[in-house]
């Protein structure tokens, strides 16, 4: 006879398929759902089936842009308590999570031998419909579609893998191998990242597969190496030891497509063990494949289409927000990865927002990067952010864009003070200096530079200096704030850098920023705030590698910057901070200083 999960059932099997706890600490337990909760529930229908909706812990925000999760229930069980039992939700805030409940007690799972497939549920098709009406009605990130499926929800979930890979970025499995059945259809049309995990004491549905006349399993480690071939990696695959008692097989290719079975020794059938958190796994396991690998606090915001990467740490309180806005290094790399130090001592203090321009990161690409693009669009993220009073802190050309906010501000944001870091100098014989060299030569031959660029051949160049940058805020960073250093964070955005689109986006705003400095360097009448400026001798360094014809230019430039600098601070009522043998790192190199000048603005008020 048979193993199945339905109403005719014995009571333990069902209770093994649903509740996810066989002696092991499993606080979330499907079936004792309460009755209260039950029924505050509000169930979404679509086609006659029906569906819940788990939004963030914190509220769901209209301007962000969310992932997709859909998790599917075990056989008996529902859409309410696979809710109860995974909580998604609670642990993590980058999904709008979707419960769905299969139209009969078992879902169509690919076997063509069930319930759900003798009365035609079309539970498959109904799932397609409602990724589709999810991403009409929510901000939804395209090709963010994740599932996991338990038990018989996790033969579901294979079979949405088989049948529309292409809708997911990755798929998960729990508590289940395969159906011989699905096994010989499967039909997997594009790579997709796939985790199955799996007790190898399951006894309801076994780990090591079963023999049935109507519904046959093959063991999840076959069934692991058949999704492997299907979509298309190396057969061969490496053992891992997670813990004492947590295995991974894992499959992996060249384009990083990664599949995985979590083996449990000893473990039954059931969601979460003593040794695995499977629901932080699970969402770990997607973070990892994501487009969209999200470090603590950041998040997409959605503005005119394009979505912008801010990254929030820290509380609000009565002196308002600060907000950091990166600029160029010596290799014009301008991302929130300056920011890995800064803006973790600063939240300690106050509510911090670090921005992404287009381009960088993770925001949406652009065809027309620039400075001034991103002024034009920062009074209306403010509002997105709900700021309400606000501290600049801007990184070496950053200082151009506040100037262009500040001549077109958000009128219902008020402005603290600015803060430049290392700011460009906007004197004639400066801005001159900026516009000459690579941006010249950029302008000159905009064409050929972006060809070039596209065809991948900075990628390397991009790489060597990467581990050059790195290397020098390593040693730049002092010794009593080494362990403040968020190198996760920066490693993950520095990373970006590599992508040949961004790349692209880079020189192209390096062109814009002719443009730019034109349009800034008229606008010293719009500053109506404190201005502070830190001013490093990097400068320095690079006369003393100049040729002899280019020294006076160089010199000039360091002393008019000074003289610039030391006239806006005190003409604004901000404070002129000299550096001595700095270099342009000064985010790393002299946190005490930038703290200390952006708490004097923003606590002034």
């Amino acid at each position: 006879m048979r193993i199945r999960f339905g109403l005719f059932m014995c009571v333990w099997l069902l209770q093994a398929c649903s509740s996810g706890e066989e002696k092991h600490s499993e606080p979330h337990n499907a079936n004792n759902a309460s009755h209260e909760s039950e029924q505050s529930v509000t169930r979404l229908t679509l086609d006659g089936h029906h569906y819940v909706i788990g939004l963030p812990e914190a509220g769901l925000n209209p301007h962000k842009a969310y992932k997709l999760l859909l998790a599917f229930h075990g056989s008996g069980q529902s859409e309410v308590g696979m809710q109860s039992m995974t909580r998604f939700e609670t642990f993590s805030d980058e999904y709008i999570v979707v419960y769905p409940k299969s139209k009969e007690v078992e879902w169509d799972e690919g076997c063509g031998c069930n319930i759900a497939a003798r009365l035609k549920a079309n539970d498959v098709n109904f799932v397609v419909k409602l990724i589709e009406k999810m991403h009409q009605e929510y901000n939804l990130l395209e090709g963010e579609n994740y599932a996991v499926g338990y038990s018989q929800g996790a033969l579901f979930s294979q079979n949405m893998l088989c049948k529309h890979s292409a809708l997911f970025k990755a798929v998960a499995s729990v508590g289940a191998p395969m159906s011989e059945q699905l096994s010989i259809s499967c039909k997997i049309t594009e790579p997709t990242h796939y985790l199955q995990i799996h007790g190898t004491a399951d006894q309801v549905l076994p780990y090591d597969g079963m023999y049935d006349d109507n519904f046959p399993l093959i063991s999840s480690p076959r069934a692991i190496e058949l999704i492997a071939a299907q979509n298309k990696l190396n057969p061969d695959y490496t053992d891992i030891e997670l813990s004492k008692s947590v295995k991974a097989r894992v499959y992996q290719s060249e384009a990083g497509i990664h599949n995985s079975l979590v083996s449990i020794q000893s473990g039954g059938h059931q969601w979460a063990f003593s040794e695995y958190d499977t629901s932080r796994e699970v969402l770990s396991f997607f973070s990892q494949h994501s487009q969209y690998p999200f470090a603590e606090g950041s998040a997409l915001y959605t503005l005119d289409g394009q979505n912008y990467h801010v990254r929030t740490l820290g509380n609000e309180n009565a002196a308002g927000d600060i907000v950091i806005l990166p600029g160029a290094n010596k290799f014009f790399h301008s991302d929130s990865a300056w920011a890995a130090l800064i803006q973790p001592l600063l939240a300690q203090h106050s509510r911090v927002h670090v921005i992404d321009r287009l381009g960088s990161a993770w925001s949406s690409m652009t065809d027309t990067p620039s400075l001034a693009r991103f002024a034009a669009d920062l009074p209306s993220l403010l509002t997105l952010l709900e700021i309400e009073k606000v501290t600049f802190l801007a990184f070496a050309n950053a200082n151009l864009t506040t100037l262009m906010y500040l001549a077109d501000p958000n009128p219902d944001v008020f402005v603290n003070g600015l803060v430049w870091a290392d700011p460009d100098i906007l004197t004639a014989h400066s801005v001159e200096l900026y516009q000459s060299g690579s941006v010249a030569e950029l302008r000159a031959y905009p064409a050929l530079f972006i060809e070039h660029v596209d065809a991948g051949n900075w990628t390397e160049k991009t790489m060597q200096r990467l581990a050059i940058e790195r290397a020098e805020i390593a040693a730049l960073i002092p010794a009593n704030y080494q362990s403040n250093m968020d190198w996760a964070y920066y490693d993950l955005v520095s990373q970006q850098r590599l992508e040949v689109e961004k790349q692209v986006t880079r020189i192209k705003e390096m062109m814009s920023y002719h443009d730019d400095l034109n349009t800034a360097s008229v606008l010293e009448s719009a500053i109506t705030v404190p201005v502070s400026i830190i001013d490093g001798d990097f400068e320095s360094h690079d006369i003393d590698l100049a040729h002899e014809d280019e020294k006076s230019a160089l010199i000039k430039w360091q002393q008019e910057g000074v003289a610039w600098s030391k006239a806006i601070a005190y003409k604004t009522g901000g404070i002129y901070y000299p550096l001595n043998n700095a270099s342009h790192q000064l985010f790393f190199e002299h946190p005490d200083t930038v703290i200390e000048a952006v708490l004097a603005i923003h606590q002034d008020q």
